[in-house]
């Protein structure tokens, strides 16, 4: 008698097992996986200058007095151009000490960065010069952008494109195969080079200095490129 209880109860088991198998196969969707692209061009509204006041010469506290006398003029010359005090910042004052092997003397070098959010491109040229005229010697760096509202917007519009992209793509892919698409079941933003759901702002031209034709306008915007990408696997109809 037990053999048979035994029996049957192998008989059950194995048959609740096909049965559990063929569920899994059945609920295994098949999907379509594509990776939608998108770009959104934008003009830029403002520029970030980083420029550098530098100096040598034997005596620290002479070029400390000096470095501090071509601070004053810079901040005036940016006062100048009507630039919110929250839109530019000084940076402290670097000063090294270094051996002259040659002159056998010691020799000090002096440097105090000044950043400067501009938010009006049409007085970058008149800035510039103001800059120098007042002792500025070095230019680390000059980025274009655009504000933070209006960049998240783009954001926005740049990831809603960036679906449509996947969901047409999806649906080439299954129309050449006499199949269709349904919802979508795993949406994941990415990027190319860190792996994240943000977007990438980066400038497409850009120049500075003096141009061959003698023209004074050294400034070449371009055009700002807002980008998104996205993963999306979409359920496959027959």
């Amino acid at each position: 008698m037990k053999r048979y209880i035994l029996l049957f109860s192998f008989i059950s088991y194995m048959g609740m097992t096909q049965m559990a198998a063929q569920e899994v196969v059945q609920s295994v969707v098949p999907t379509v996986n594509v990776v939608g692209e998108a770009s959104i061009e934008a003009t830029p509204t403002l520029v970030n200058i980083s420029v550098s006041i530098e100096g040598e010469g034997k005596d620290a506290k002479l070029l400390r007095q000096e470095n501090g006398e071509k601070l004053a003029r810079v901040i005036q010359a940016i006062n100048k151009e009507e630039v919110p005090m929250k839109n530019f910042q000084t940076d402290y004052v670097s000063l090294y000490k270094n051996y002259d092997y040659n002159t056998k003397t010691y020799q000090y070098r002096i440097s105090q960065t000044v950043k400067i959010k501009l938010d009006n491109l049409a007085k970058y040229e008149t800035l510039m010069d103001a800059l120098f005229e007042a002792g500025v010697n070095q230019i680390n760096s000059v980025t274009f952008g655009i504000e933070d509202s209006a960049r998240a917007k783009l954001q926005q519009e740049a990831r809603i494109a960036a679906i449509d992209n996947a969901r047409k793509k999806a649906l080439l892919y299954a129309t050449s195969l006499d199949q269709n698409i349904g919802k979508a079941i795993q949406i994941k933003e990415i990027n190319s080079y860190f792996n994240d759901i943000q977007p990438v702002e980066r400038m497409s031209k850009m120049s500075l200095g003096s141009p061959a034709n003698g023209n004074d306008n050294t400034l070449a915007v371009g055009k700002i490129a807002i980008e998104a990408q996205v993963n999306v696997a979409f359920e496959l109809l027959k």
